[in-house]
């Protein structure tokens, strides 16, 4: 791992344990009514029991822990170019970033979404705001974009 993996990492890490802290913190300040789900427009439109907060948090250490793991098996993935001696070491080095970039967006996501469903809740916010969406989008495509421009850049 270089500088930039470990940045990566705790990057990543800082924003898991930070969701696993504001769940564990404002859940018995809950109402027991909560948003469950945002329109497109970023506002809630369904209202569950305050328990599903930890359900965003569940498929977070799933997603966290899985694109973890992957990142131990890059030999595994698909690639769309052949891997070769020559090409190995930079072709699993850019998926293996992919990933840990990956996994950055959606632990942050996933913590926003429930940060804003507490805020939601204590009136502070009024949902995830119209951005929301088209911002995420981006940061998930780009760099796939970006990931399959290098892929296929020679060395």
């Amino acid at each position: 791992m270089q500088p930039v993996d470990w940045l990566l990492e705790t990057v990543a890490l800082i924003g898991f344990l930070s969701f696993i802290g504001i769940v564990l913190y404002y859940f018995p300040k809950l109402p027991d009514m909560v948003p469950s789900h945002f329109n497109e427009w970023g506002t809630p439109d369904n209202w569950e029991n305050k328990s599903s907060v930890w359900s965003l948090l569940g498929i977070t250490v799933f997603v966290y822990a899985l694109l973890t793991f992957i990142n131990f098996i890059p030999h595994r993935f698909n690639f769309p170019v052949r891997i070769t001696p020559q090409n190995a070491l930079r072709q699993y080095t850019l998926a293996i970033r992919l990933i840990r970039y990956l996994k950055i967006v959606l632990v942050w996501m996933f913590f926003y979404i429930d940060l804003t469903t507490i805020r939601v809740t204590s009136k502070s916010a009024a949902g995830l705001g119209t951005w929301f969406l088209p911002v995420i989008i981006v940061l998930i495509l780009l760099p796939l974009i970006i990931y399959s421009l290098l892929v296929w850049k020679k060395n």
